[in-house]
């Protein structure tokens, strides 16, 4: 492992990455269902054959699993996954411990090298001090931000205050390909924070390069 972390982050749409480690370890995050429903989900098939698989939560538009080229992924549910480190951390999908939005979700923090990267998932609460303590430092934050299903606008920017993460990445919001119930991205970005618009779906980050200064980066959906 070298000291400088560079990491390449593919935003595939909805609430599904794929990460890439330095030793090119390949690492699929909540794979959607392709035309799930009644056609809302309108990402595109994931066509990529991963190393690993990772799944927050068993709803189908993040843990499509039989959807993928690959017949039997090795999917993951914690420990390595070549260069990467998972833990999980348990949040509930809505503000009464579940029972409105399908029970309880896993925060996954994914650590390779120096970096911590912190996929909030569908949490659908406020950050509980215990729970940040758990979590501990957060470089790069994948929280969604459409509402609804999950937090909203101003939750989604008290997860990103109260972290103190470096890189935020917004998730699960509303675009032309995804029509579920959703509120659009602009409902987030429009909170003050200081926005890069990748015009891409992929960025490699430097944990080297990385501003102390809290961004927002947003990556177009790839599918």
């Amino acid at each position: 492992m070298t000291q400088n972390t560079i990491i390449h982050i593919r935003f595939l749409g909805h609430a599904c990455l794929l990460l890439t480690a330095p030793d090119q370890t390949t690492l699929l995050i909540d794979p959607y269902n392709p035309g799930g429903f009644g056609g809302k989900m309108g990402y595109g098939p994931i066509p990529y054959l991963a190393d690993f698989v990772v799944c927050t939560h068993d709803h189908v538009d993040h843990c499509a699993i039989n959807d993928l080229p690959t017949p039997h992924p090795q999917t993951i549910h914690d420990g390595p996954a070549g260069e990467f480190q998972i833990d999980r951390f348990q949040a509930a999908h809505d503000e009464y411990e579940g029972r409105r939005r399908g029970g309880m979700v896993d925060i996954l923090r994914i650590k390779t090298g120096r970096l911590t990267m912190v996929h909030l998932s569908d949490v659908g609460h406020s950050p509980s001090g215990e729970l940040l303590d758990a979590i501990g430092p957060v470089d790069l934050l994948f929280v969604p931000v459409g509402g609804y299903f999950t937090i909203g606008a101003a939750q989604a920017r008290e997860w990103c205050q109260r972290t103190g993460a470096r890189l935020i990445f917004p998730i699960h919001y509303r675009t032309t390909r995804c029509t579920l119930p959703l509120l659009p991205l602009q409902t987030f970005t429009s909170q003050g924070f200081a926005v890069i618009m990748q015009q891409d779906s992929v960025i490699a980050i430097n944990y080297d390069l990385l501003s102390f200064e809290q961004q927002v980066v947003v990556l177009e959906p790839q599918l």
